[in-house]
C-alpha cells in the first residue's frame, strides 16, 4: 500500500466513524463550558490558558485510545509491516490523517472558547499559537504510548500513565508563553522551545512510534 492510498483510506475510515471522531471534540467543549458556568467573568481570563491546555491534552489522549488497537485486532498491521513502504512513513501518514480528522475541528472551535472566557483577542492569538506549536509533540507522545499499549485490551489507563508525565514540560512552556503574552512580556523563549520540540517530534516521532509499535505487538 502506497502512503497516498493509505492516507486516503484513513480519511475515509474517519469519515465513516463520525461519532467516534466527534467524541473528543464534544469532550473538549463540555469540559471548557463548565468553568464559565462556575467562575465569575473577572476570573475567566485568568484560568483560560490552563483550561484550554488541559482540555485539549485530555481530548488528544481520548482520540488516541484506539489509534492502533483495531489494526492489531483485525490483522491490518501485518499488511502494513509487509508493505514496501517504510512503516515510519505509513505511521506519519496515519498521524496526519488523525490530526486532520480529530484536531482540526478542535482548533476551529477556539473562537467560541475565547468568547466563553472573555479572553482578549490579541492575547488569545498567542495562546492559540502556543497550543498549535505544542500539539505535534503531544500527538507524537500519545502515539508512542498508544503503540506500546496496542496489544492490550484495556490500554486507556496505561496511555494516561505513560503520556501525562511526558507532556508536563510542553504544558508548562505553553502556559508560560500565554502568560508572558498576556502580561506584555517577551514570549520568544517558550515559543522557540515549543517550535523546536515540534520540529523534532515531526522529524523523529514517526520512526519512534513505528519502533514502539513493533515492540508493543511483539
Amino acid at each position: 500500500m502506497t502512503p497516498l492510498r493509505y492516507f486516503l483510506f484513513c480519511l475515509k475510515l474517519h469519515f465513516r466513524q463520525r461519532r467516534e471522531v466527534a467524541l473528543p471534540l464534544f469532550f473538549f467543549l463540555m469540559v471548557s463550558s463548565l468553568f464559565p458556568l462556575t467562575f465569575s467573568s473577572q476570573h475567566l481570563p485568568v484560568i483560560a490558558p490552563v483550561t484550554l491546555w488541559i482540555s485539549a491534552l485530555l481530548a488528544i489522549l481520548l482520540s488516541l485510545n484506539n489509534l492502533f488497537r483495531e489494526d492489531v485486532e483485525d490483522g491490518f498491521l501485518i499488511q502494513l509491516l509487509l508493505s514496501p513502504a517504510p512503516l515510519s512513513i505509513l505511521i506519519a501518514v496515519k498521524l496526519l490523517a488523525h490530526g486532520l480528522a480529530y484536531l482540526l475541528p478542535l482548533f476551529a472551535t477556539l473562537p467560541v472558547f475565547a468568547l466563553w472566557y472573555n479572553y482578549p483577542w490579541d492575547s488569545f492569538s498567542i495562546l492559540a499559537l502556543s497550543l498549535a506549536l505544542g500539539t505535534p509533540t503531544l500527538l507524537i507522545l500519545g502515539a508512542v504510548a498508544a503503540a506500546l499499549a496496542a496489544g492490550l485490551k484495556q490500554s486507556g489507563m496505561l496511555l494516561m500513565l505513560i503520556t501525562l508525565p511526558l507532556t508536563t514540560p510542553i504544558l508548562l512552556f505553553g502556559l508560560s508563553m500565554a502568560e508572558m503574552a498576556s502580561n506584555g512580556l517577551p514570549w520568544a523563549a517558550p515559543c522557540d522551545f515549543l517550535l523546536a520540540m515540534a520540529v523534532v517530534s515531526v522529524s523523529v516521532g514517526p520512526w519512534v512510534v513505528a519502533s514502539s509499535l513493533k515492540l508493543g505487538v511483539s
